[in-house]
């Protein structure tokens, strides 16, 4: 993940307002391994981790073309029809076997948030 962000500049790695919010959601939810993150601690580390990307924003129309993919993972529908919007290339994602059927690269990638150390 250090290779992505030095390596490619803000305006050639995107994320969707649908992955911010998933990220929230999974810093604020207790885990097994750890306990849930606060509002004060989220907002920092989503601010650093969110300028080193562009924003693509999430319509209602992407929301019910994604409904009509063909996959079983609707958040992942979504995110393939939102991947147009900006000449997505590739897609990094915990989940690389959802995208097979989207004929699309993937990376998984070795991300943990809480570690997150942007200089």
């Amino acid at each position: 993940m250090d290779y992505i962000f030095k390596k490619r500049r803000k305006e050639v790695l995107f994320t969707s307002s649908l992955a911010v919010a998933q990220t929230i959601t999974r810093l604020q939810t207790t885990t097994s391994r750890r306990k849930a993150y606060t509002s004060e601690e989220v907002v920092p580390m989503l601010k650093k981790l969110l300028n080193k990307f562009t924003l693509v924003n999430l319509t209602a129309d992407d929301v019910f073309d994604g409904l009509d993919e063909n996959c079983k993972d609707l958040e992942d529908n979504i995110h393939f029809i939102l991947s147009p919007k900006v000449r997505c290339e590739c897609i990094l994602t915990n989940n690389e076997k959802d995208f097979v059927q989207f004929n699309i690269p993937t990376f998984k990638p070795i991300l943990r948030l809480a570690k997150l150390n942007f200089k």
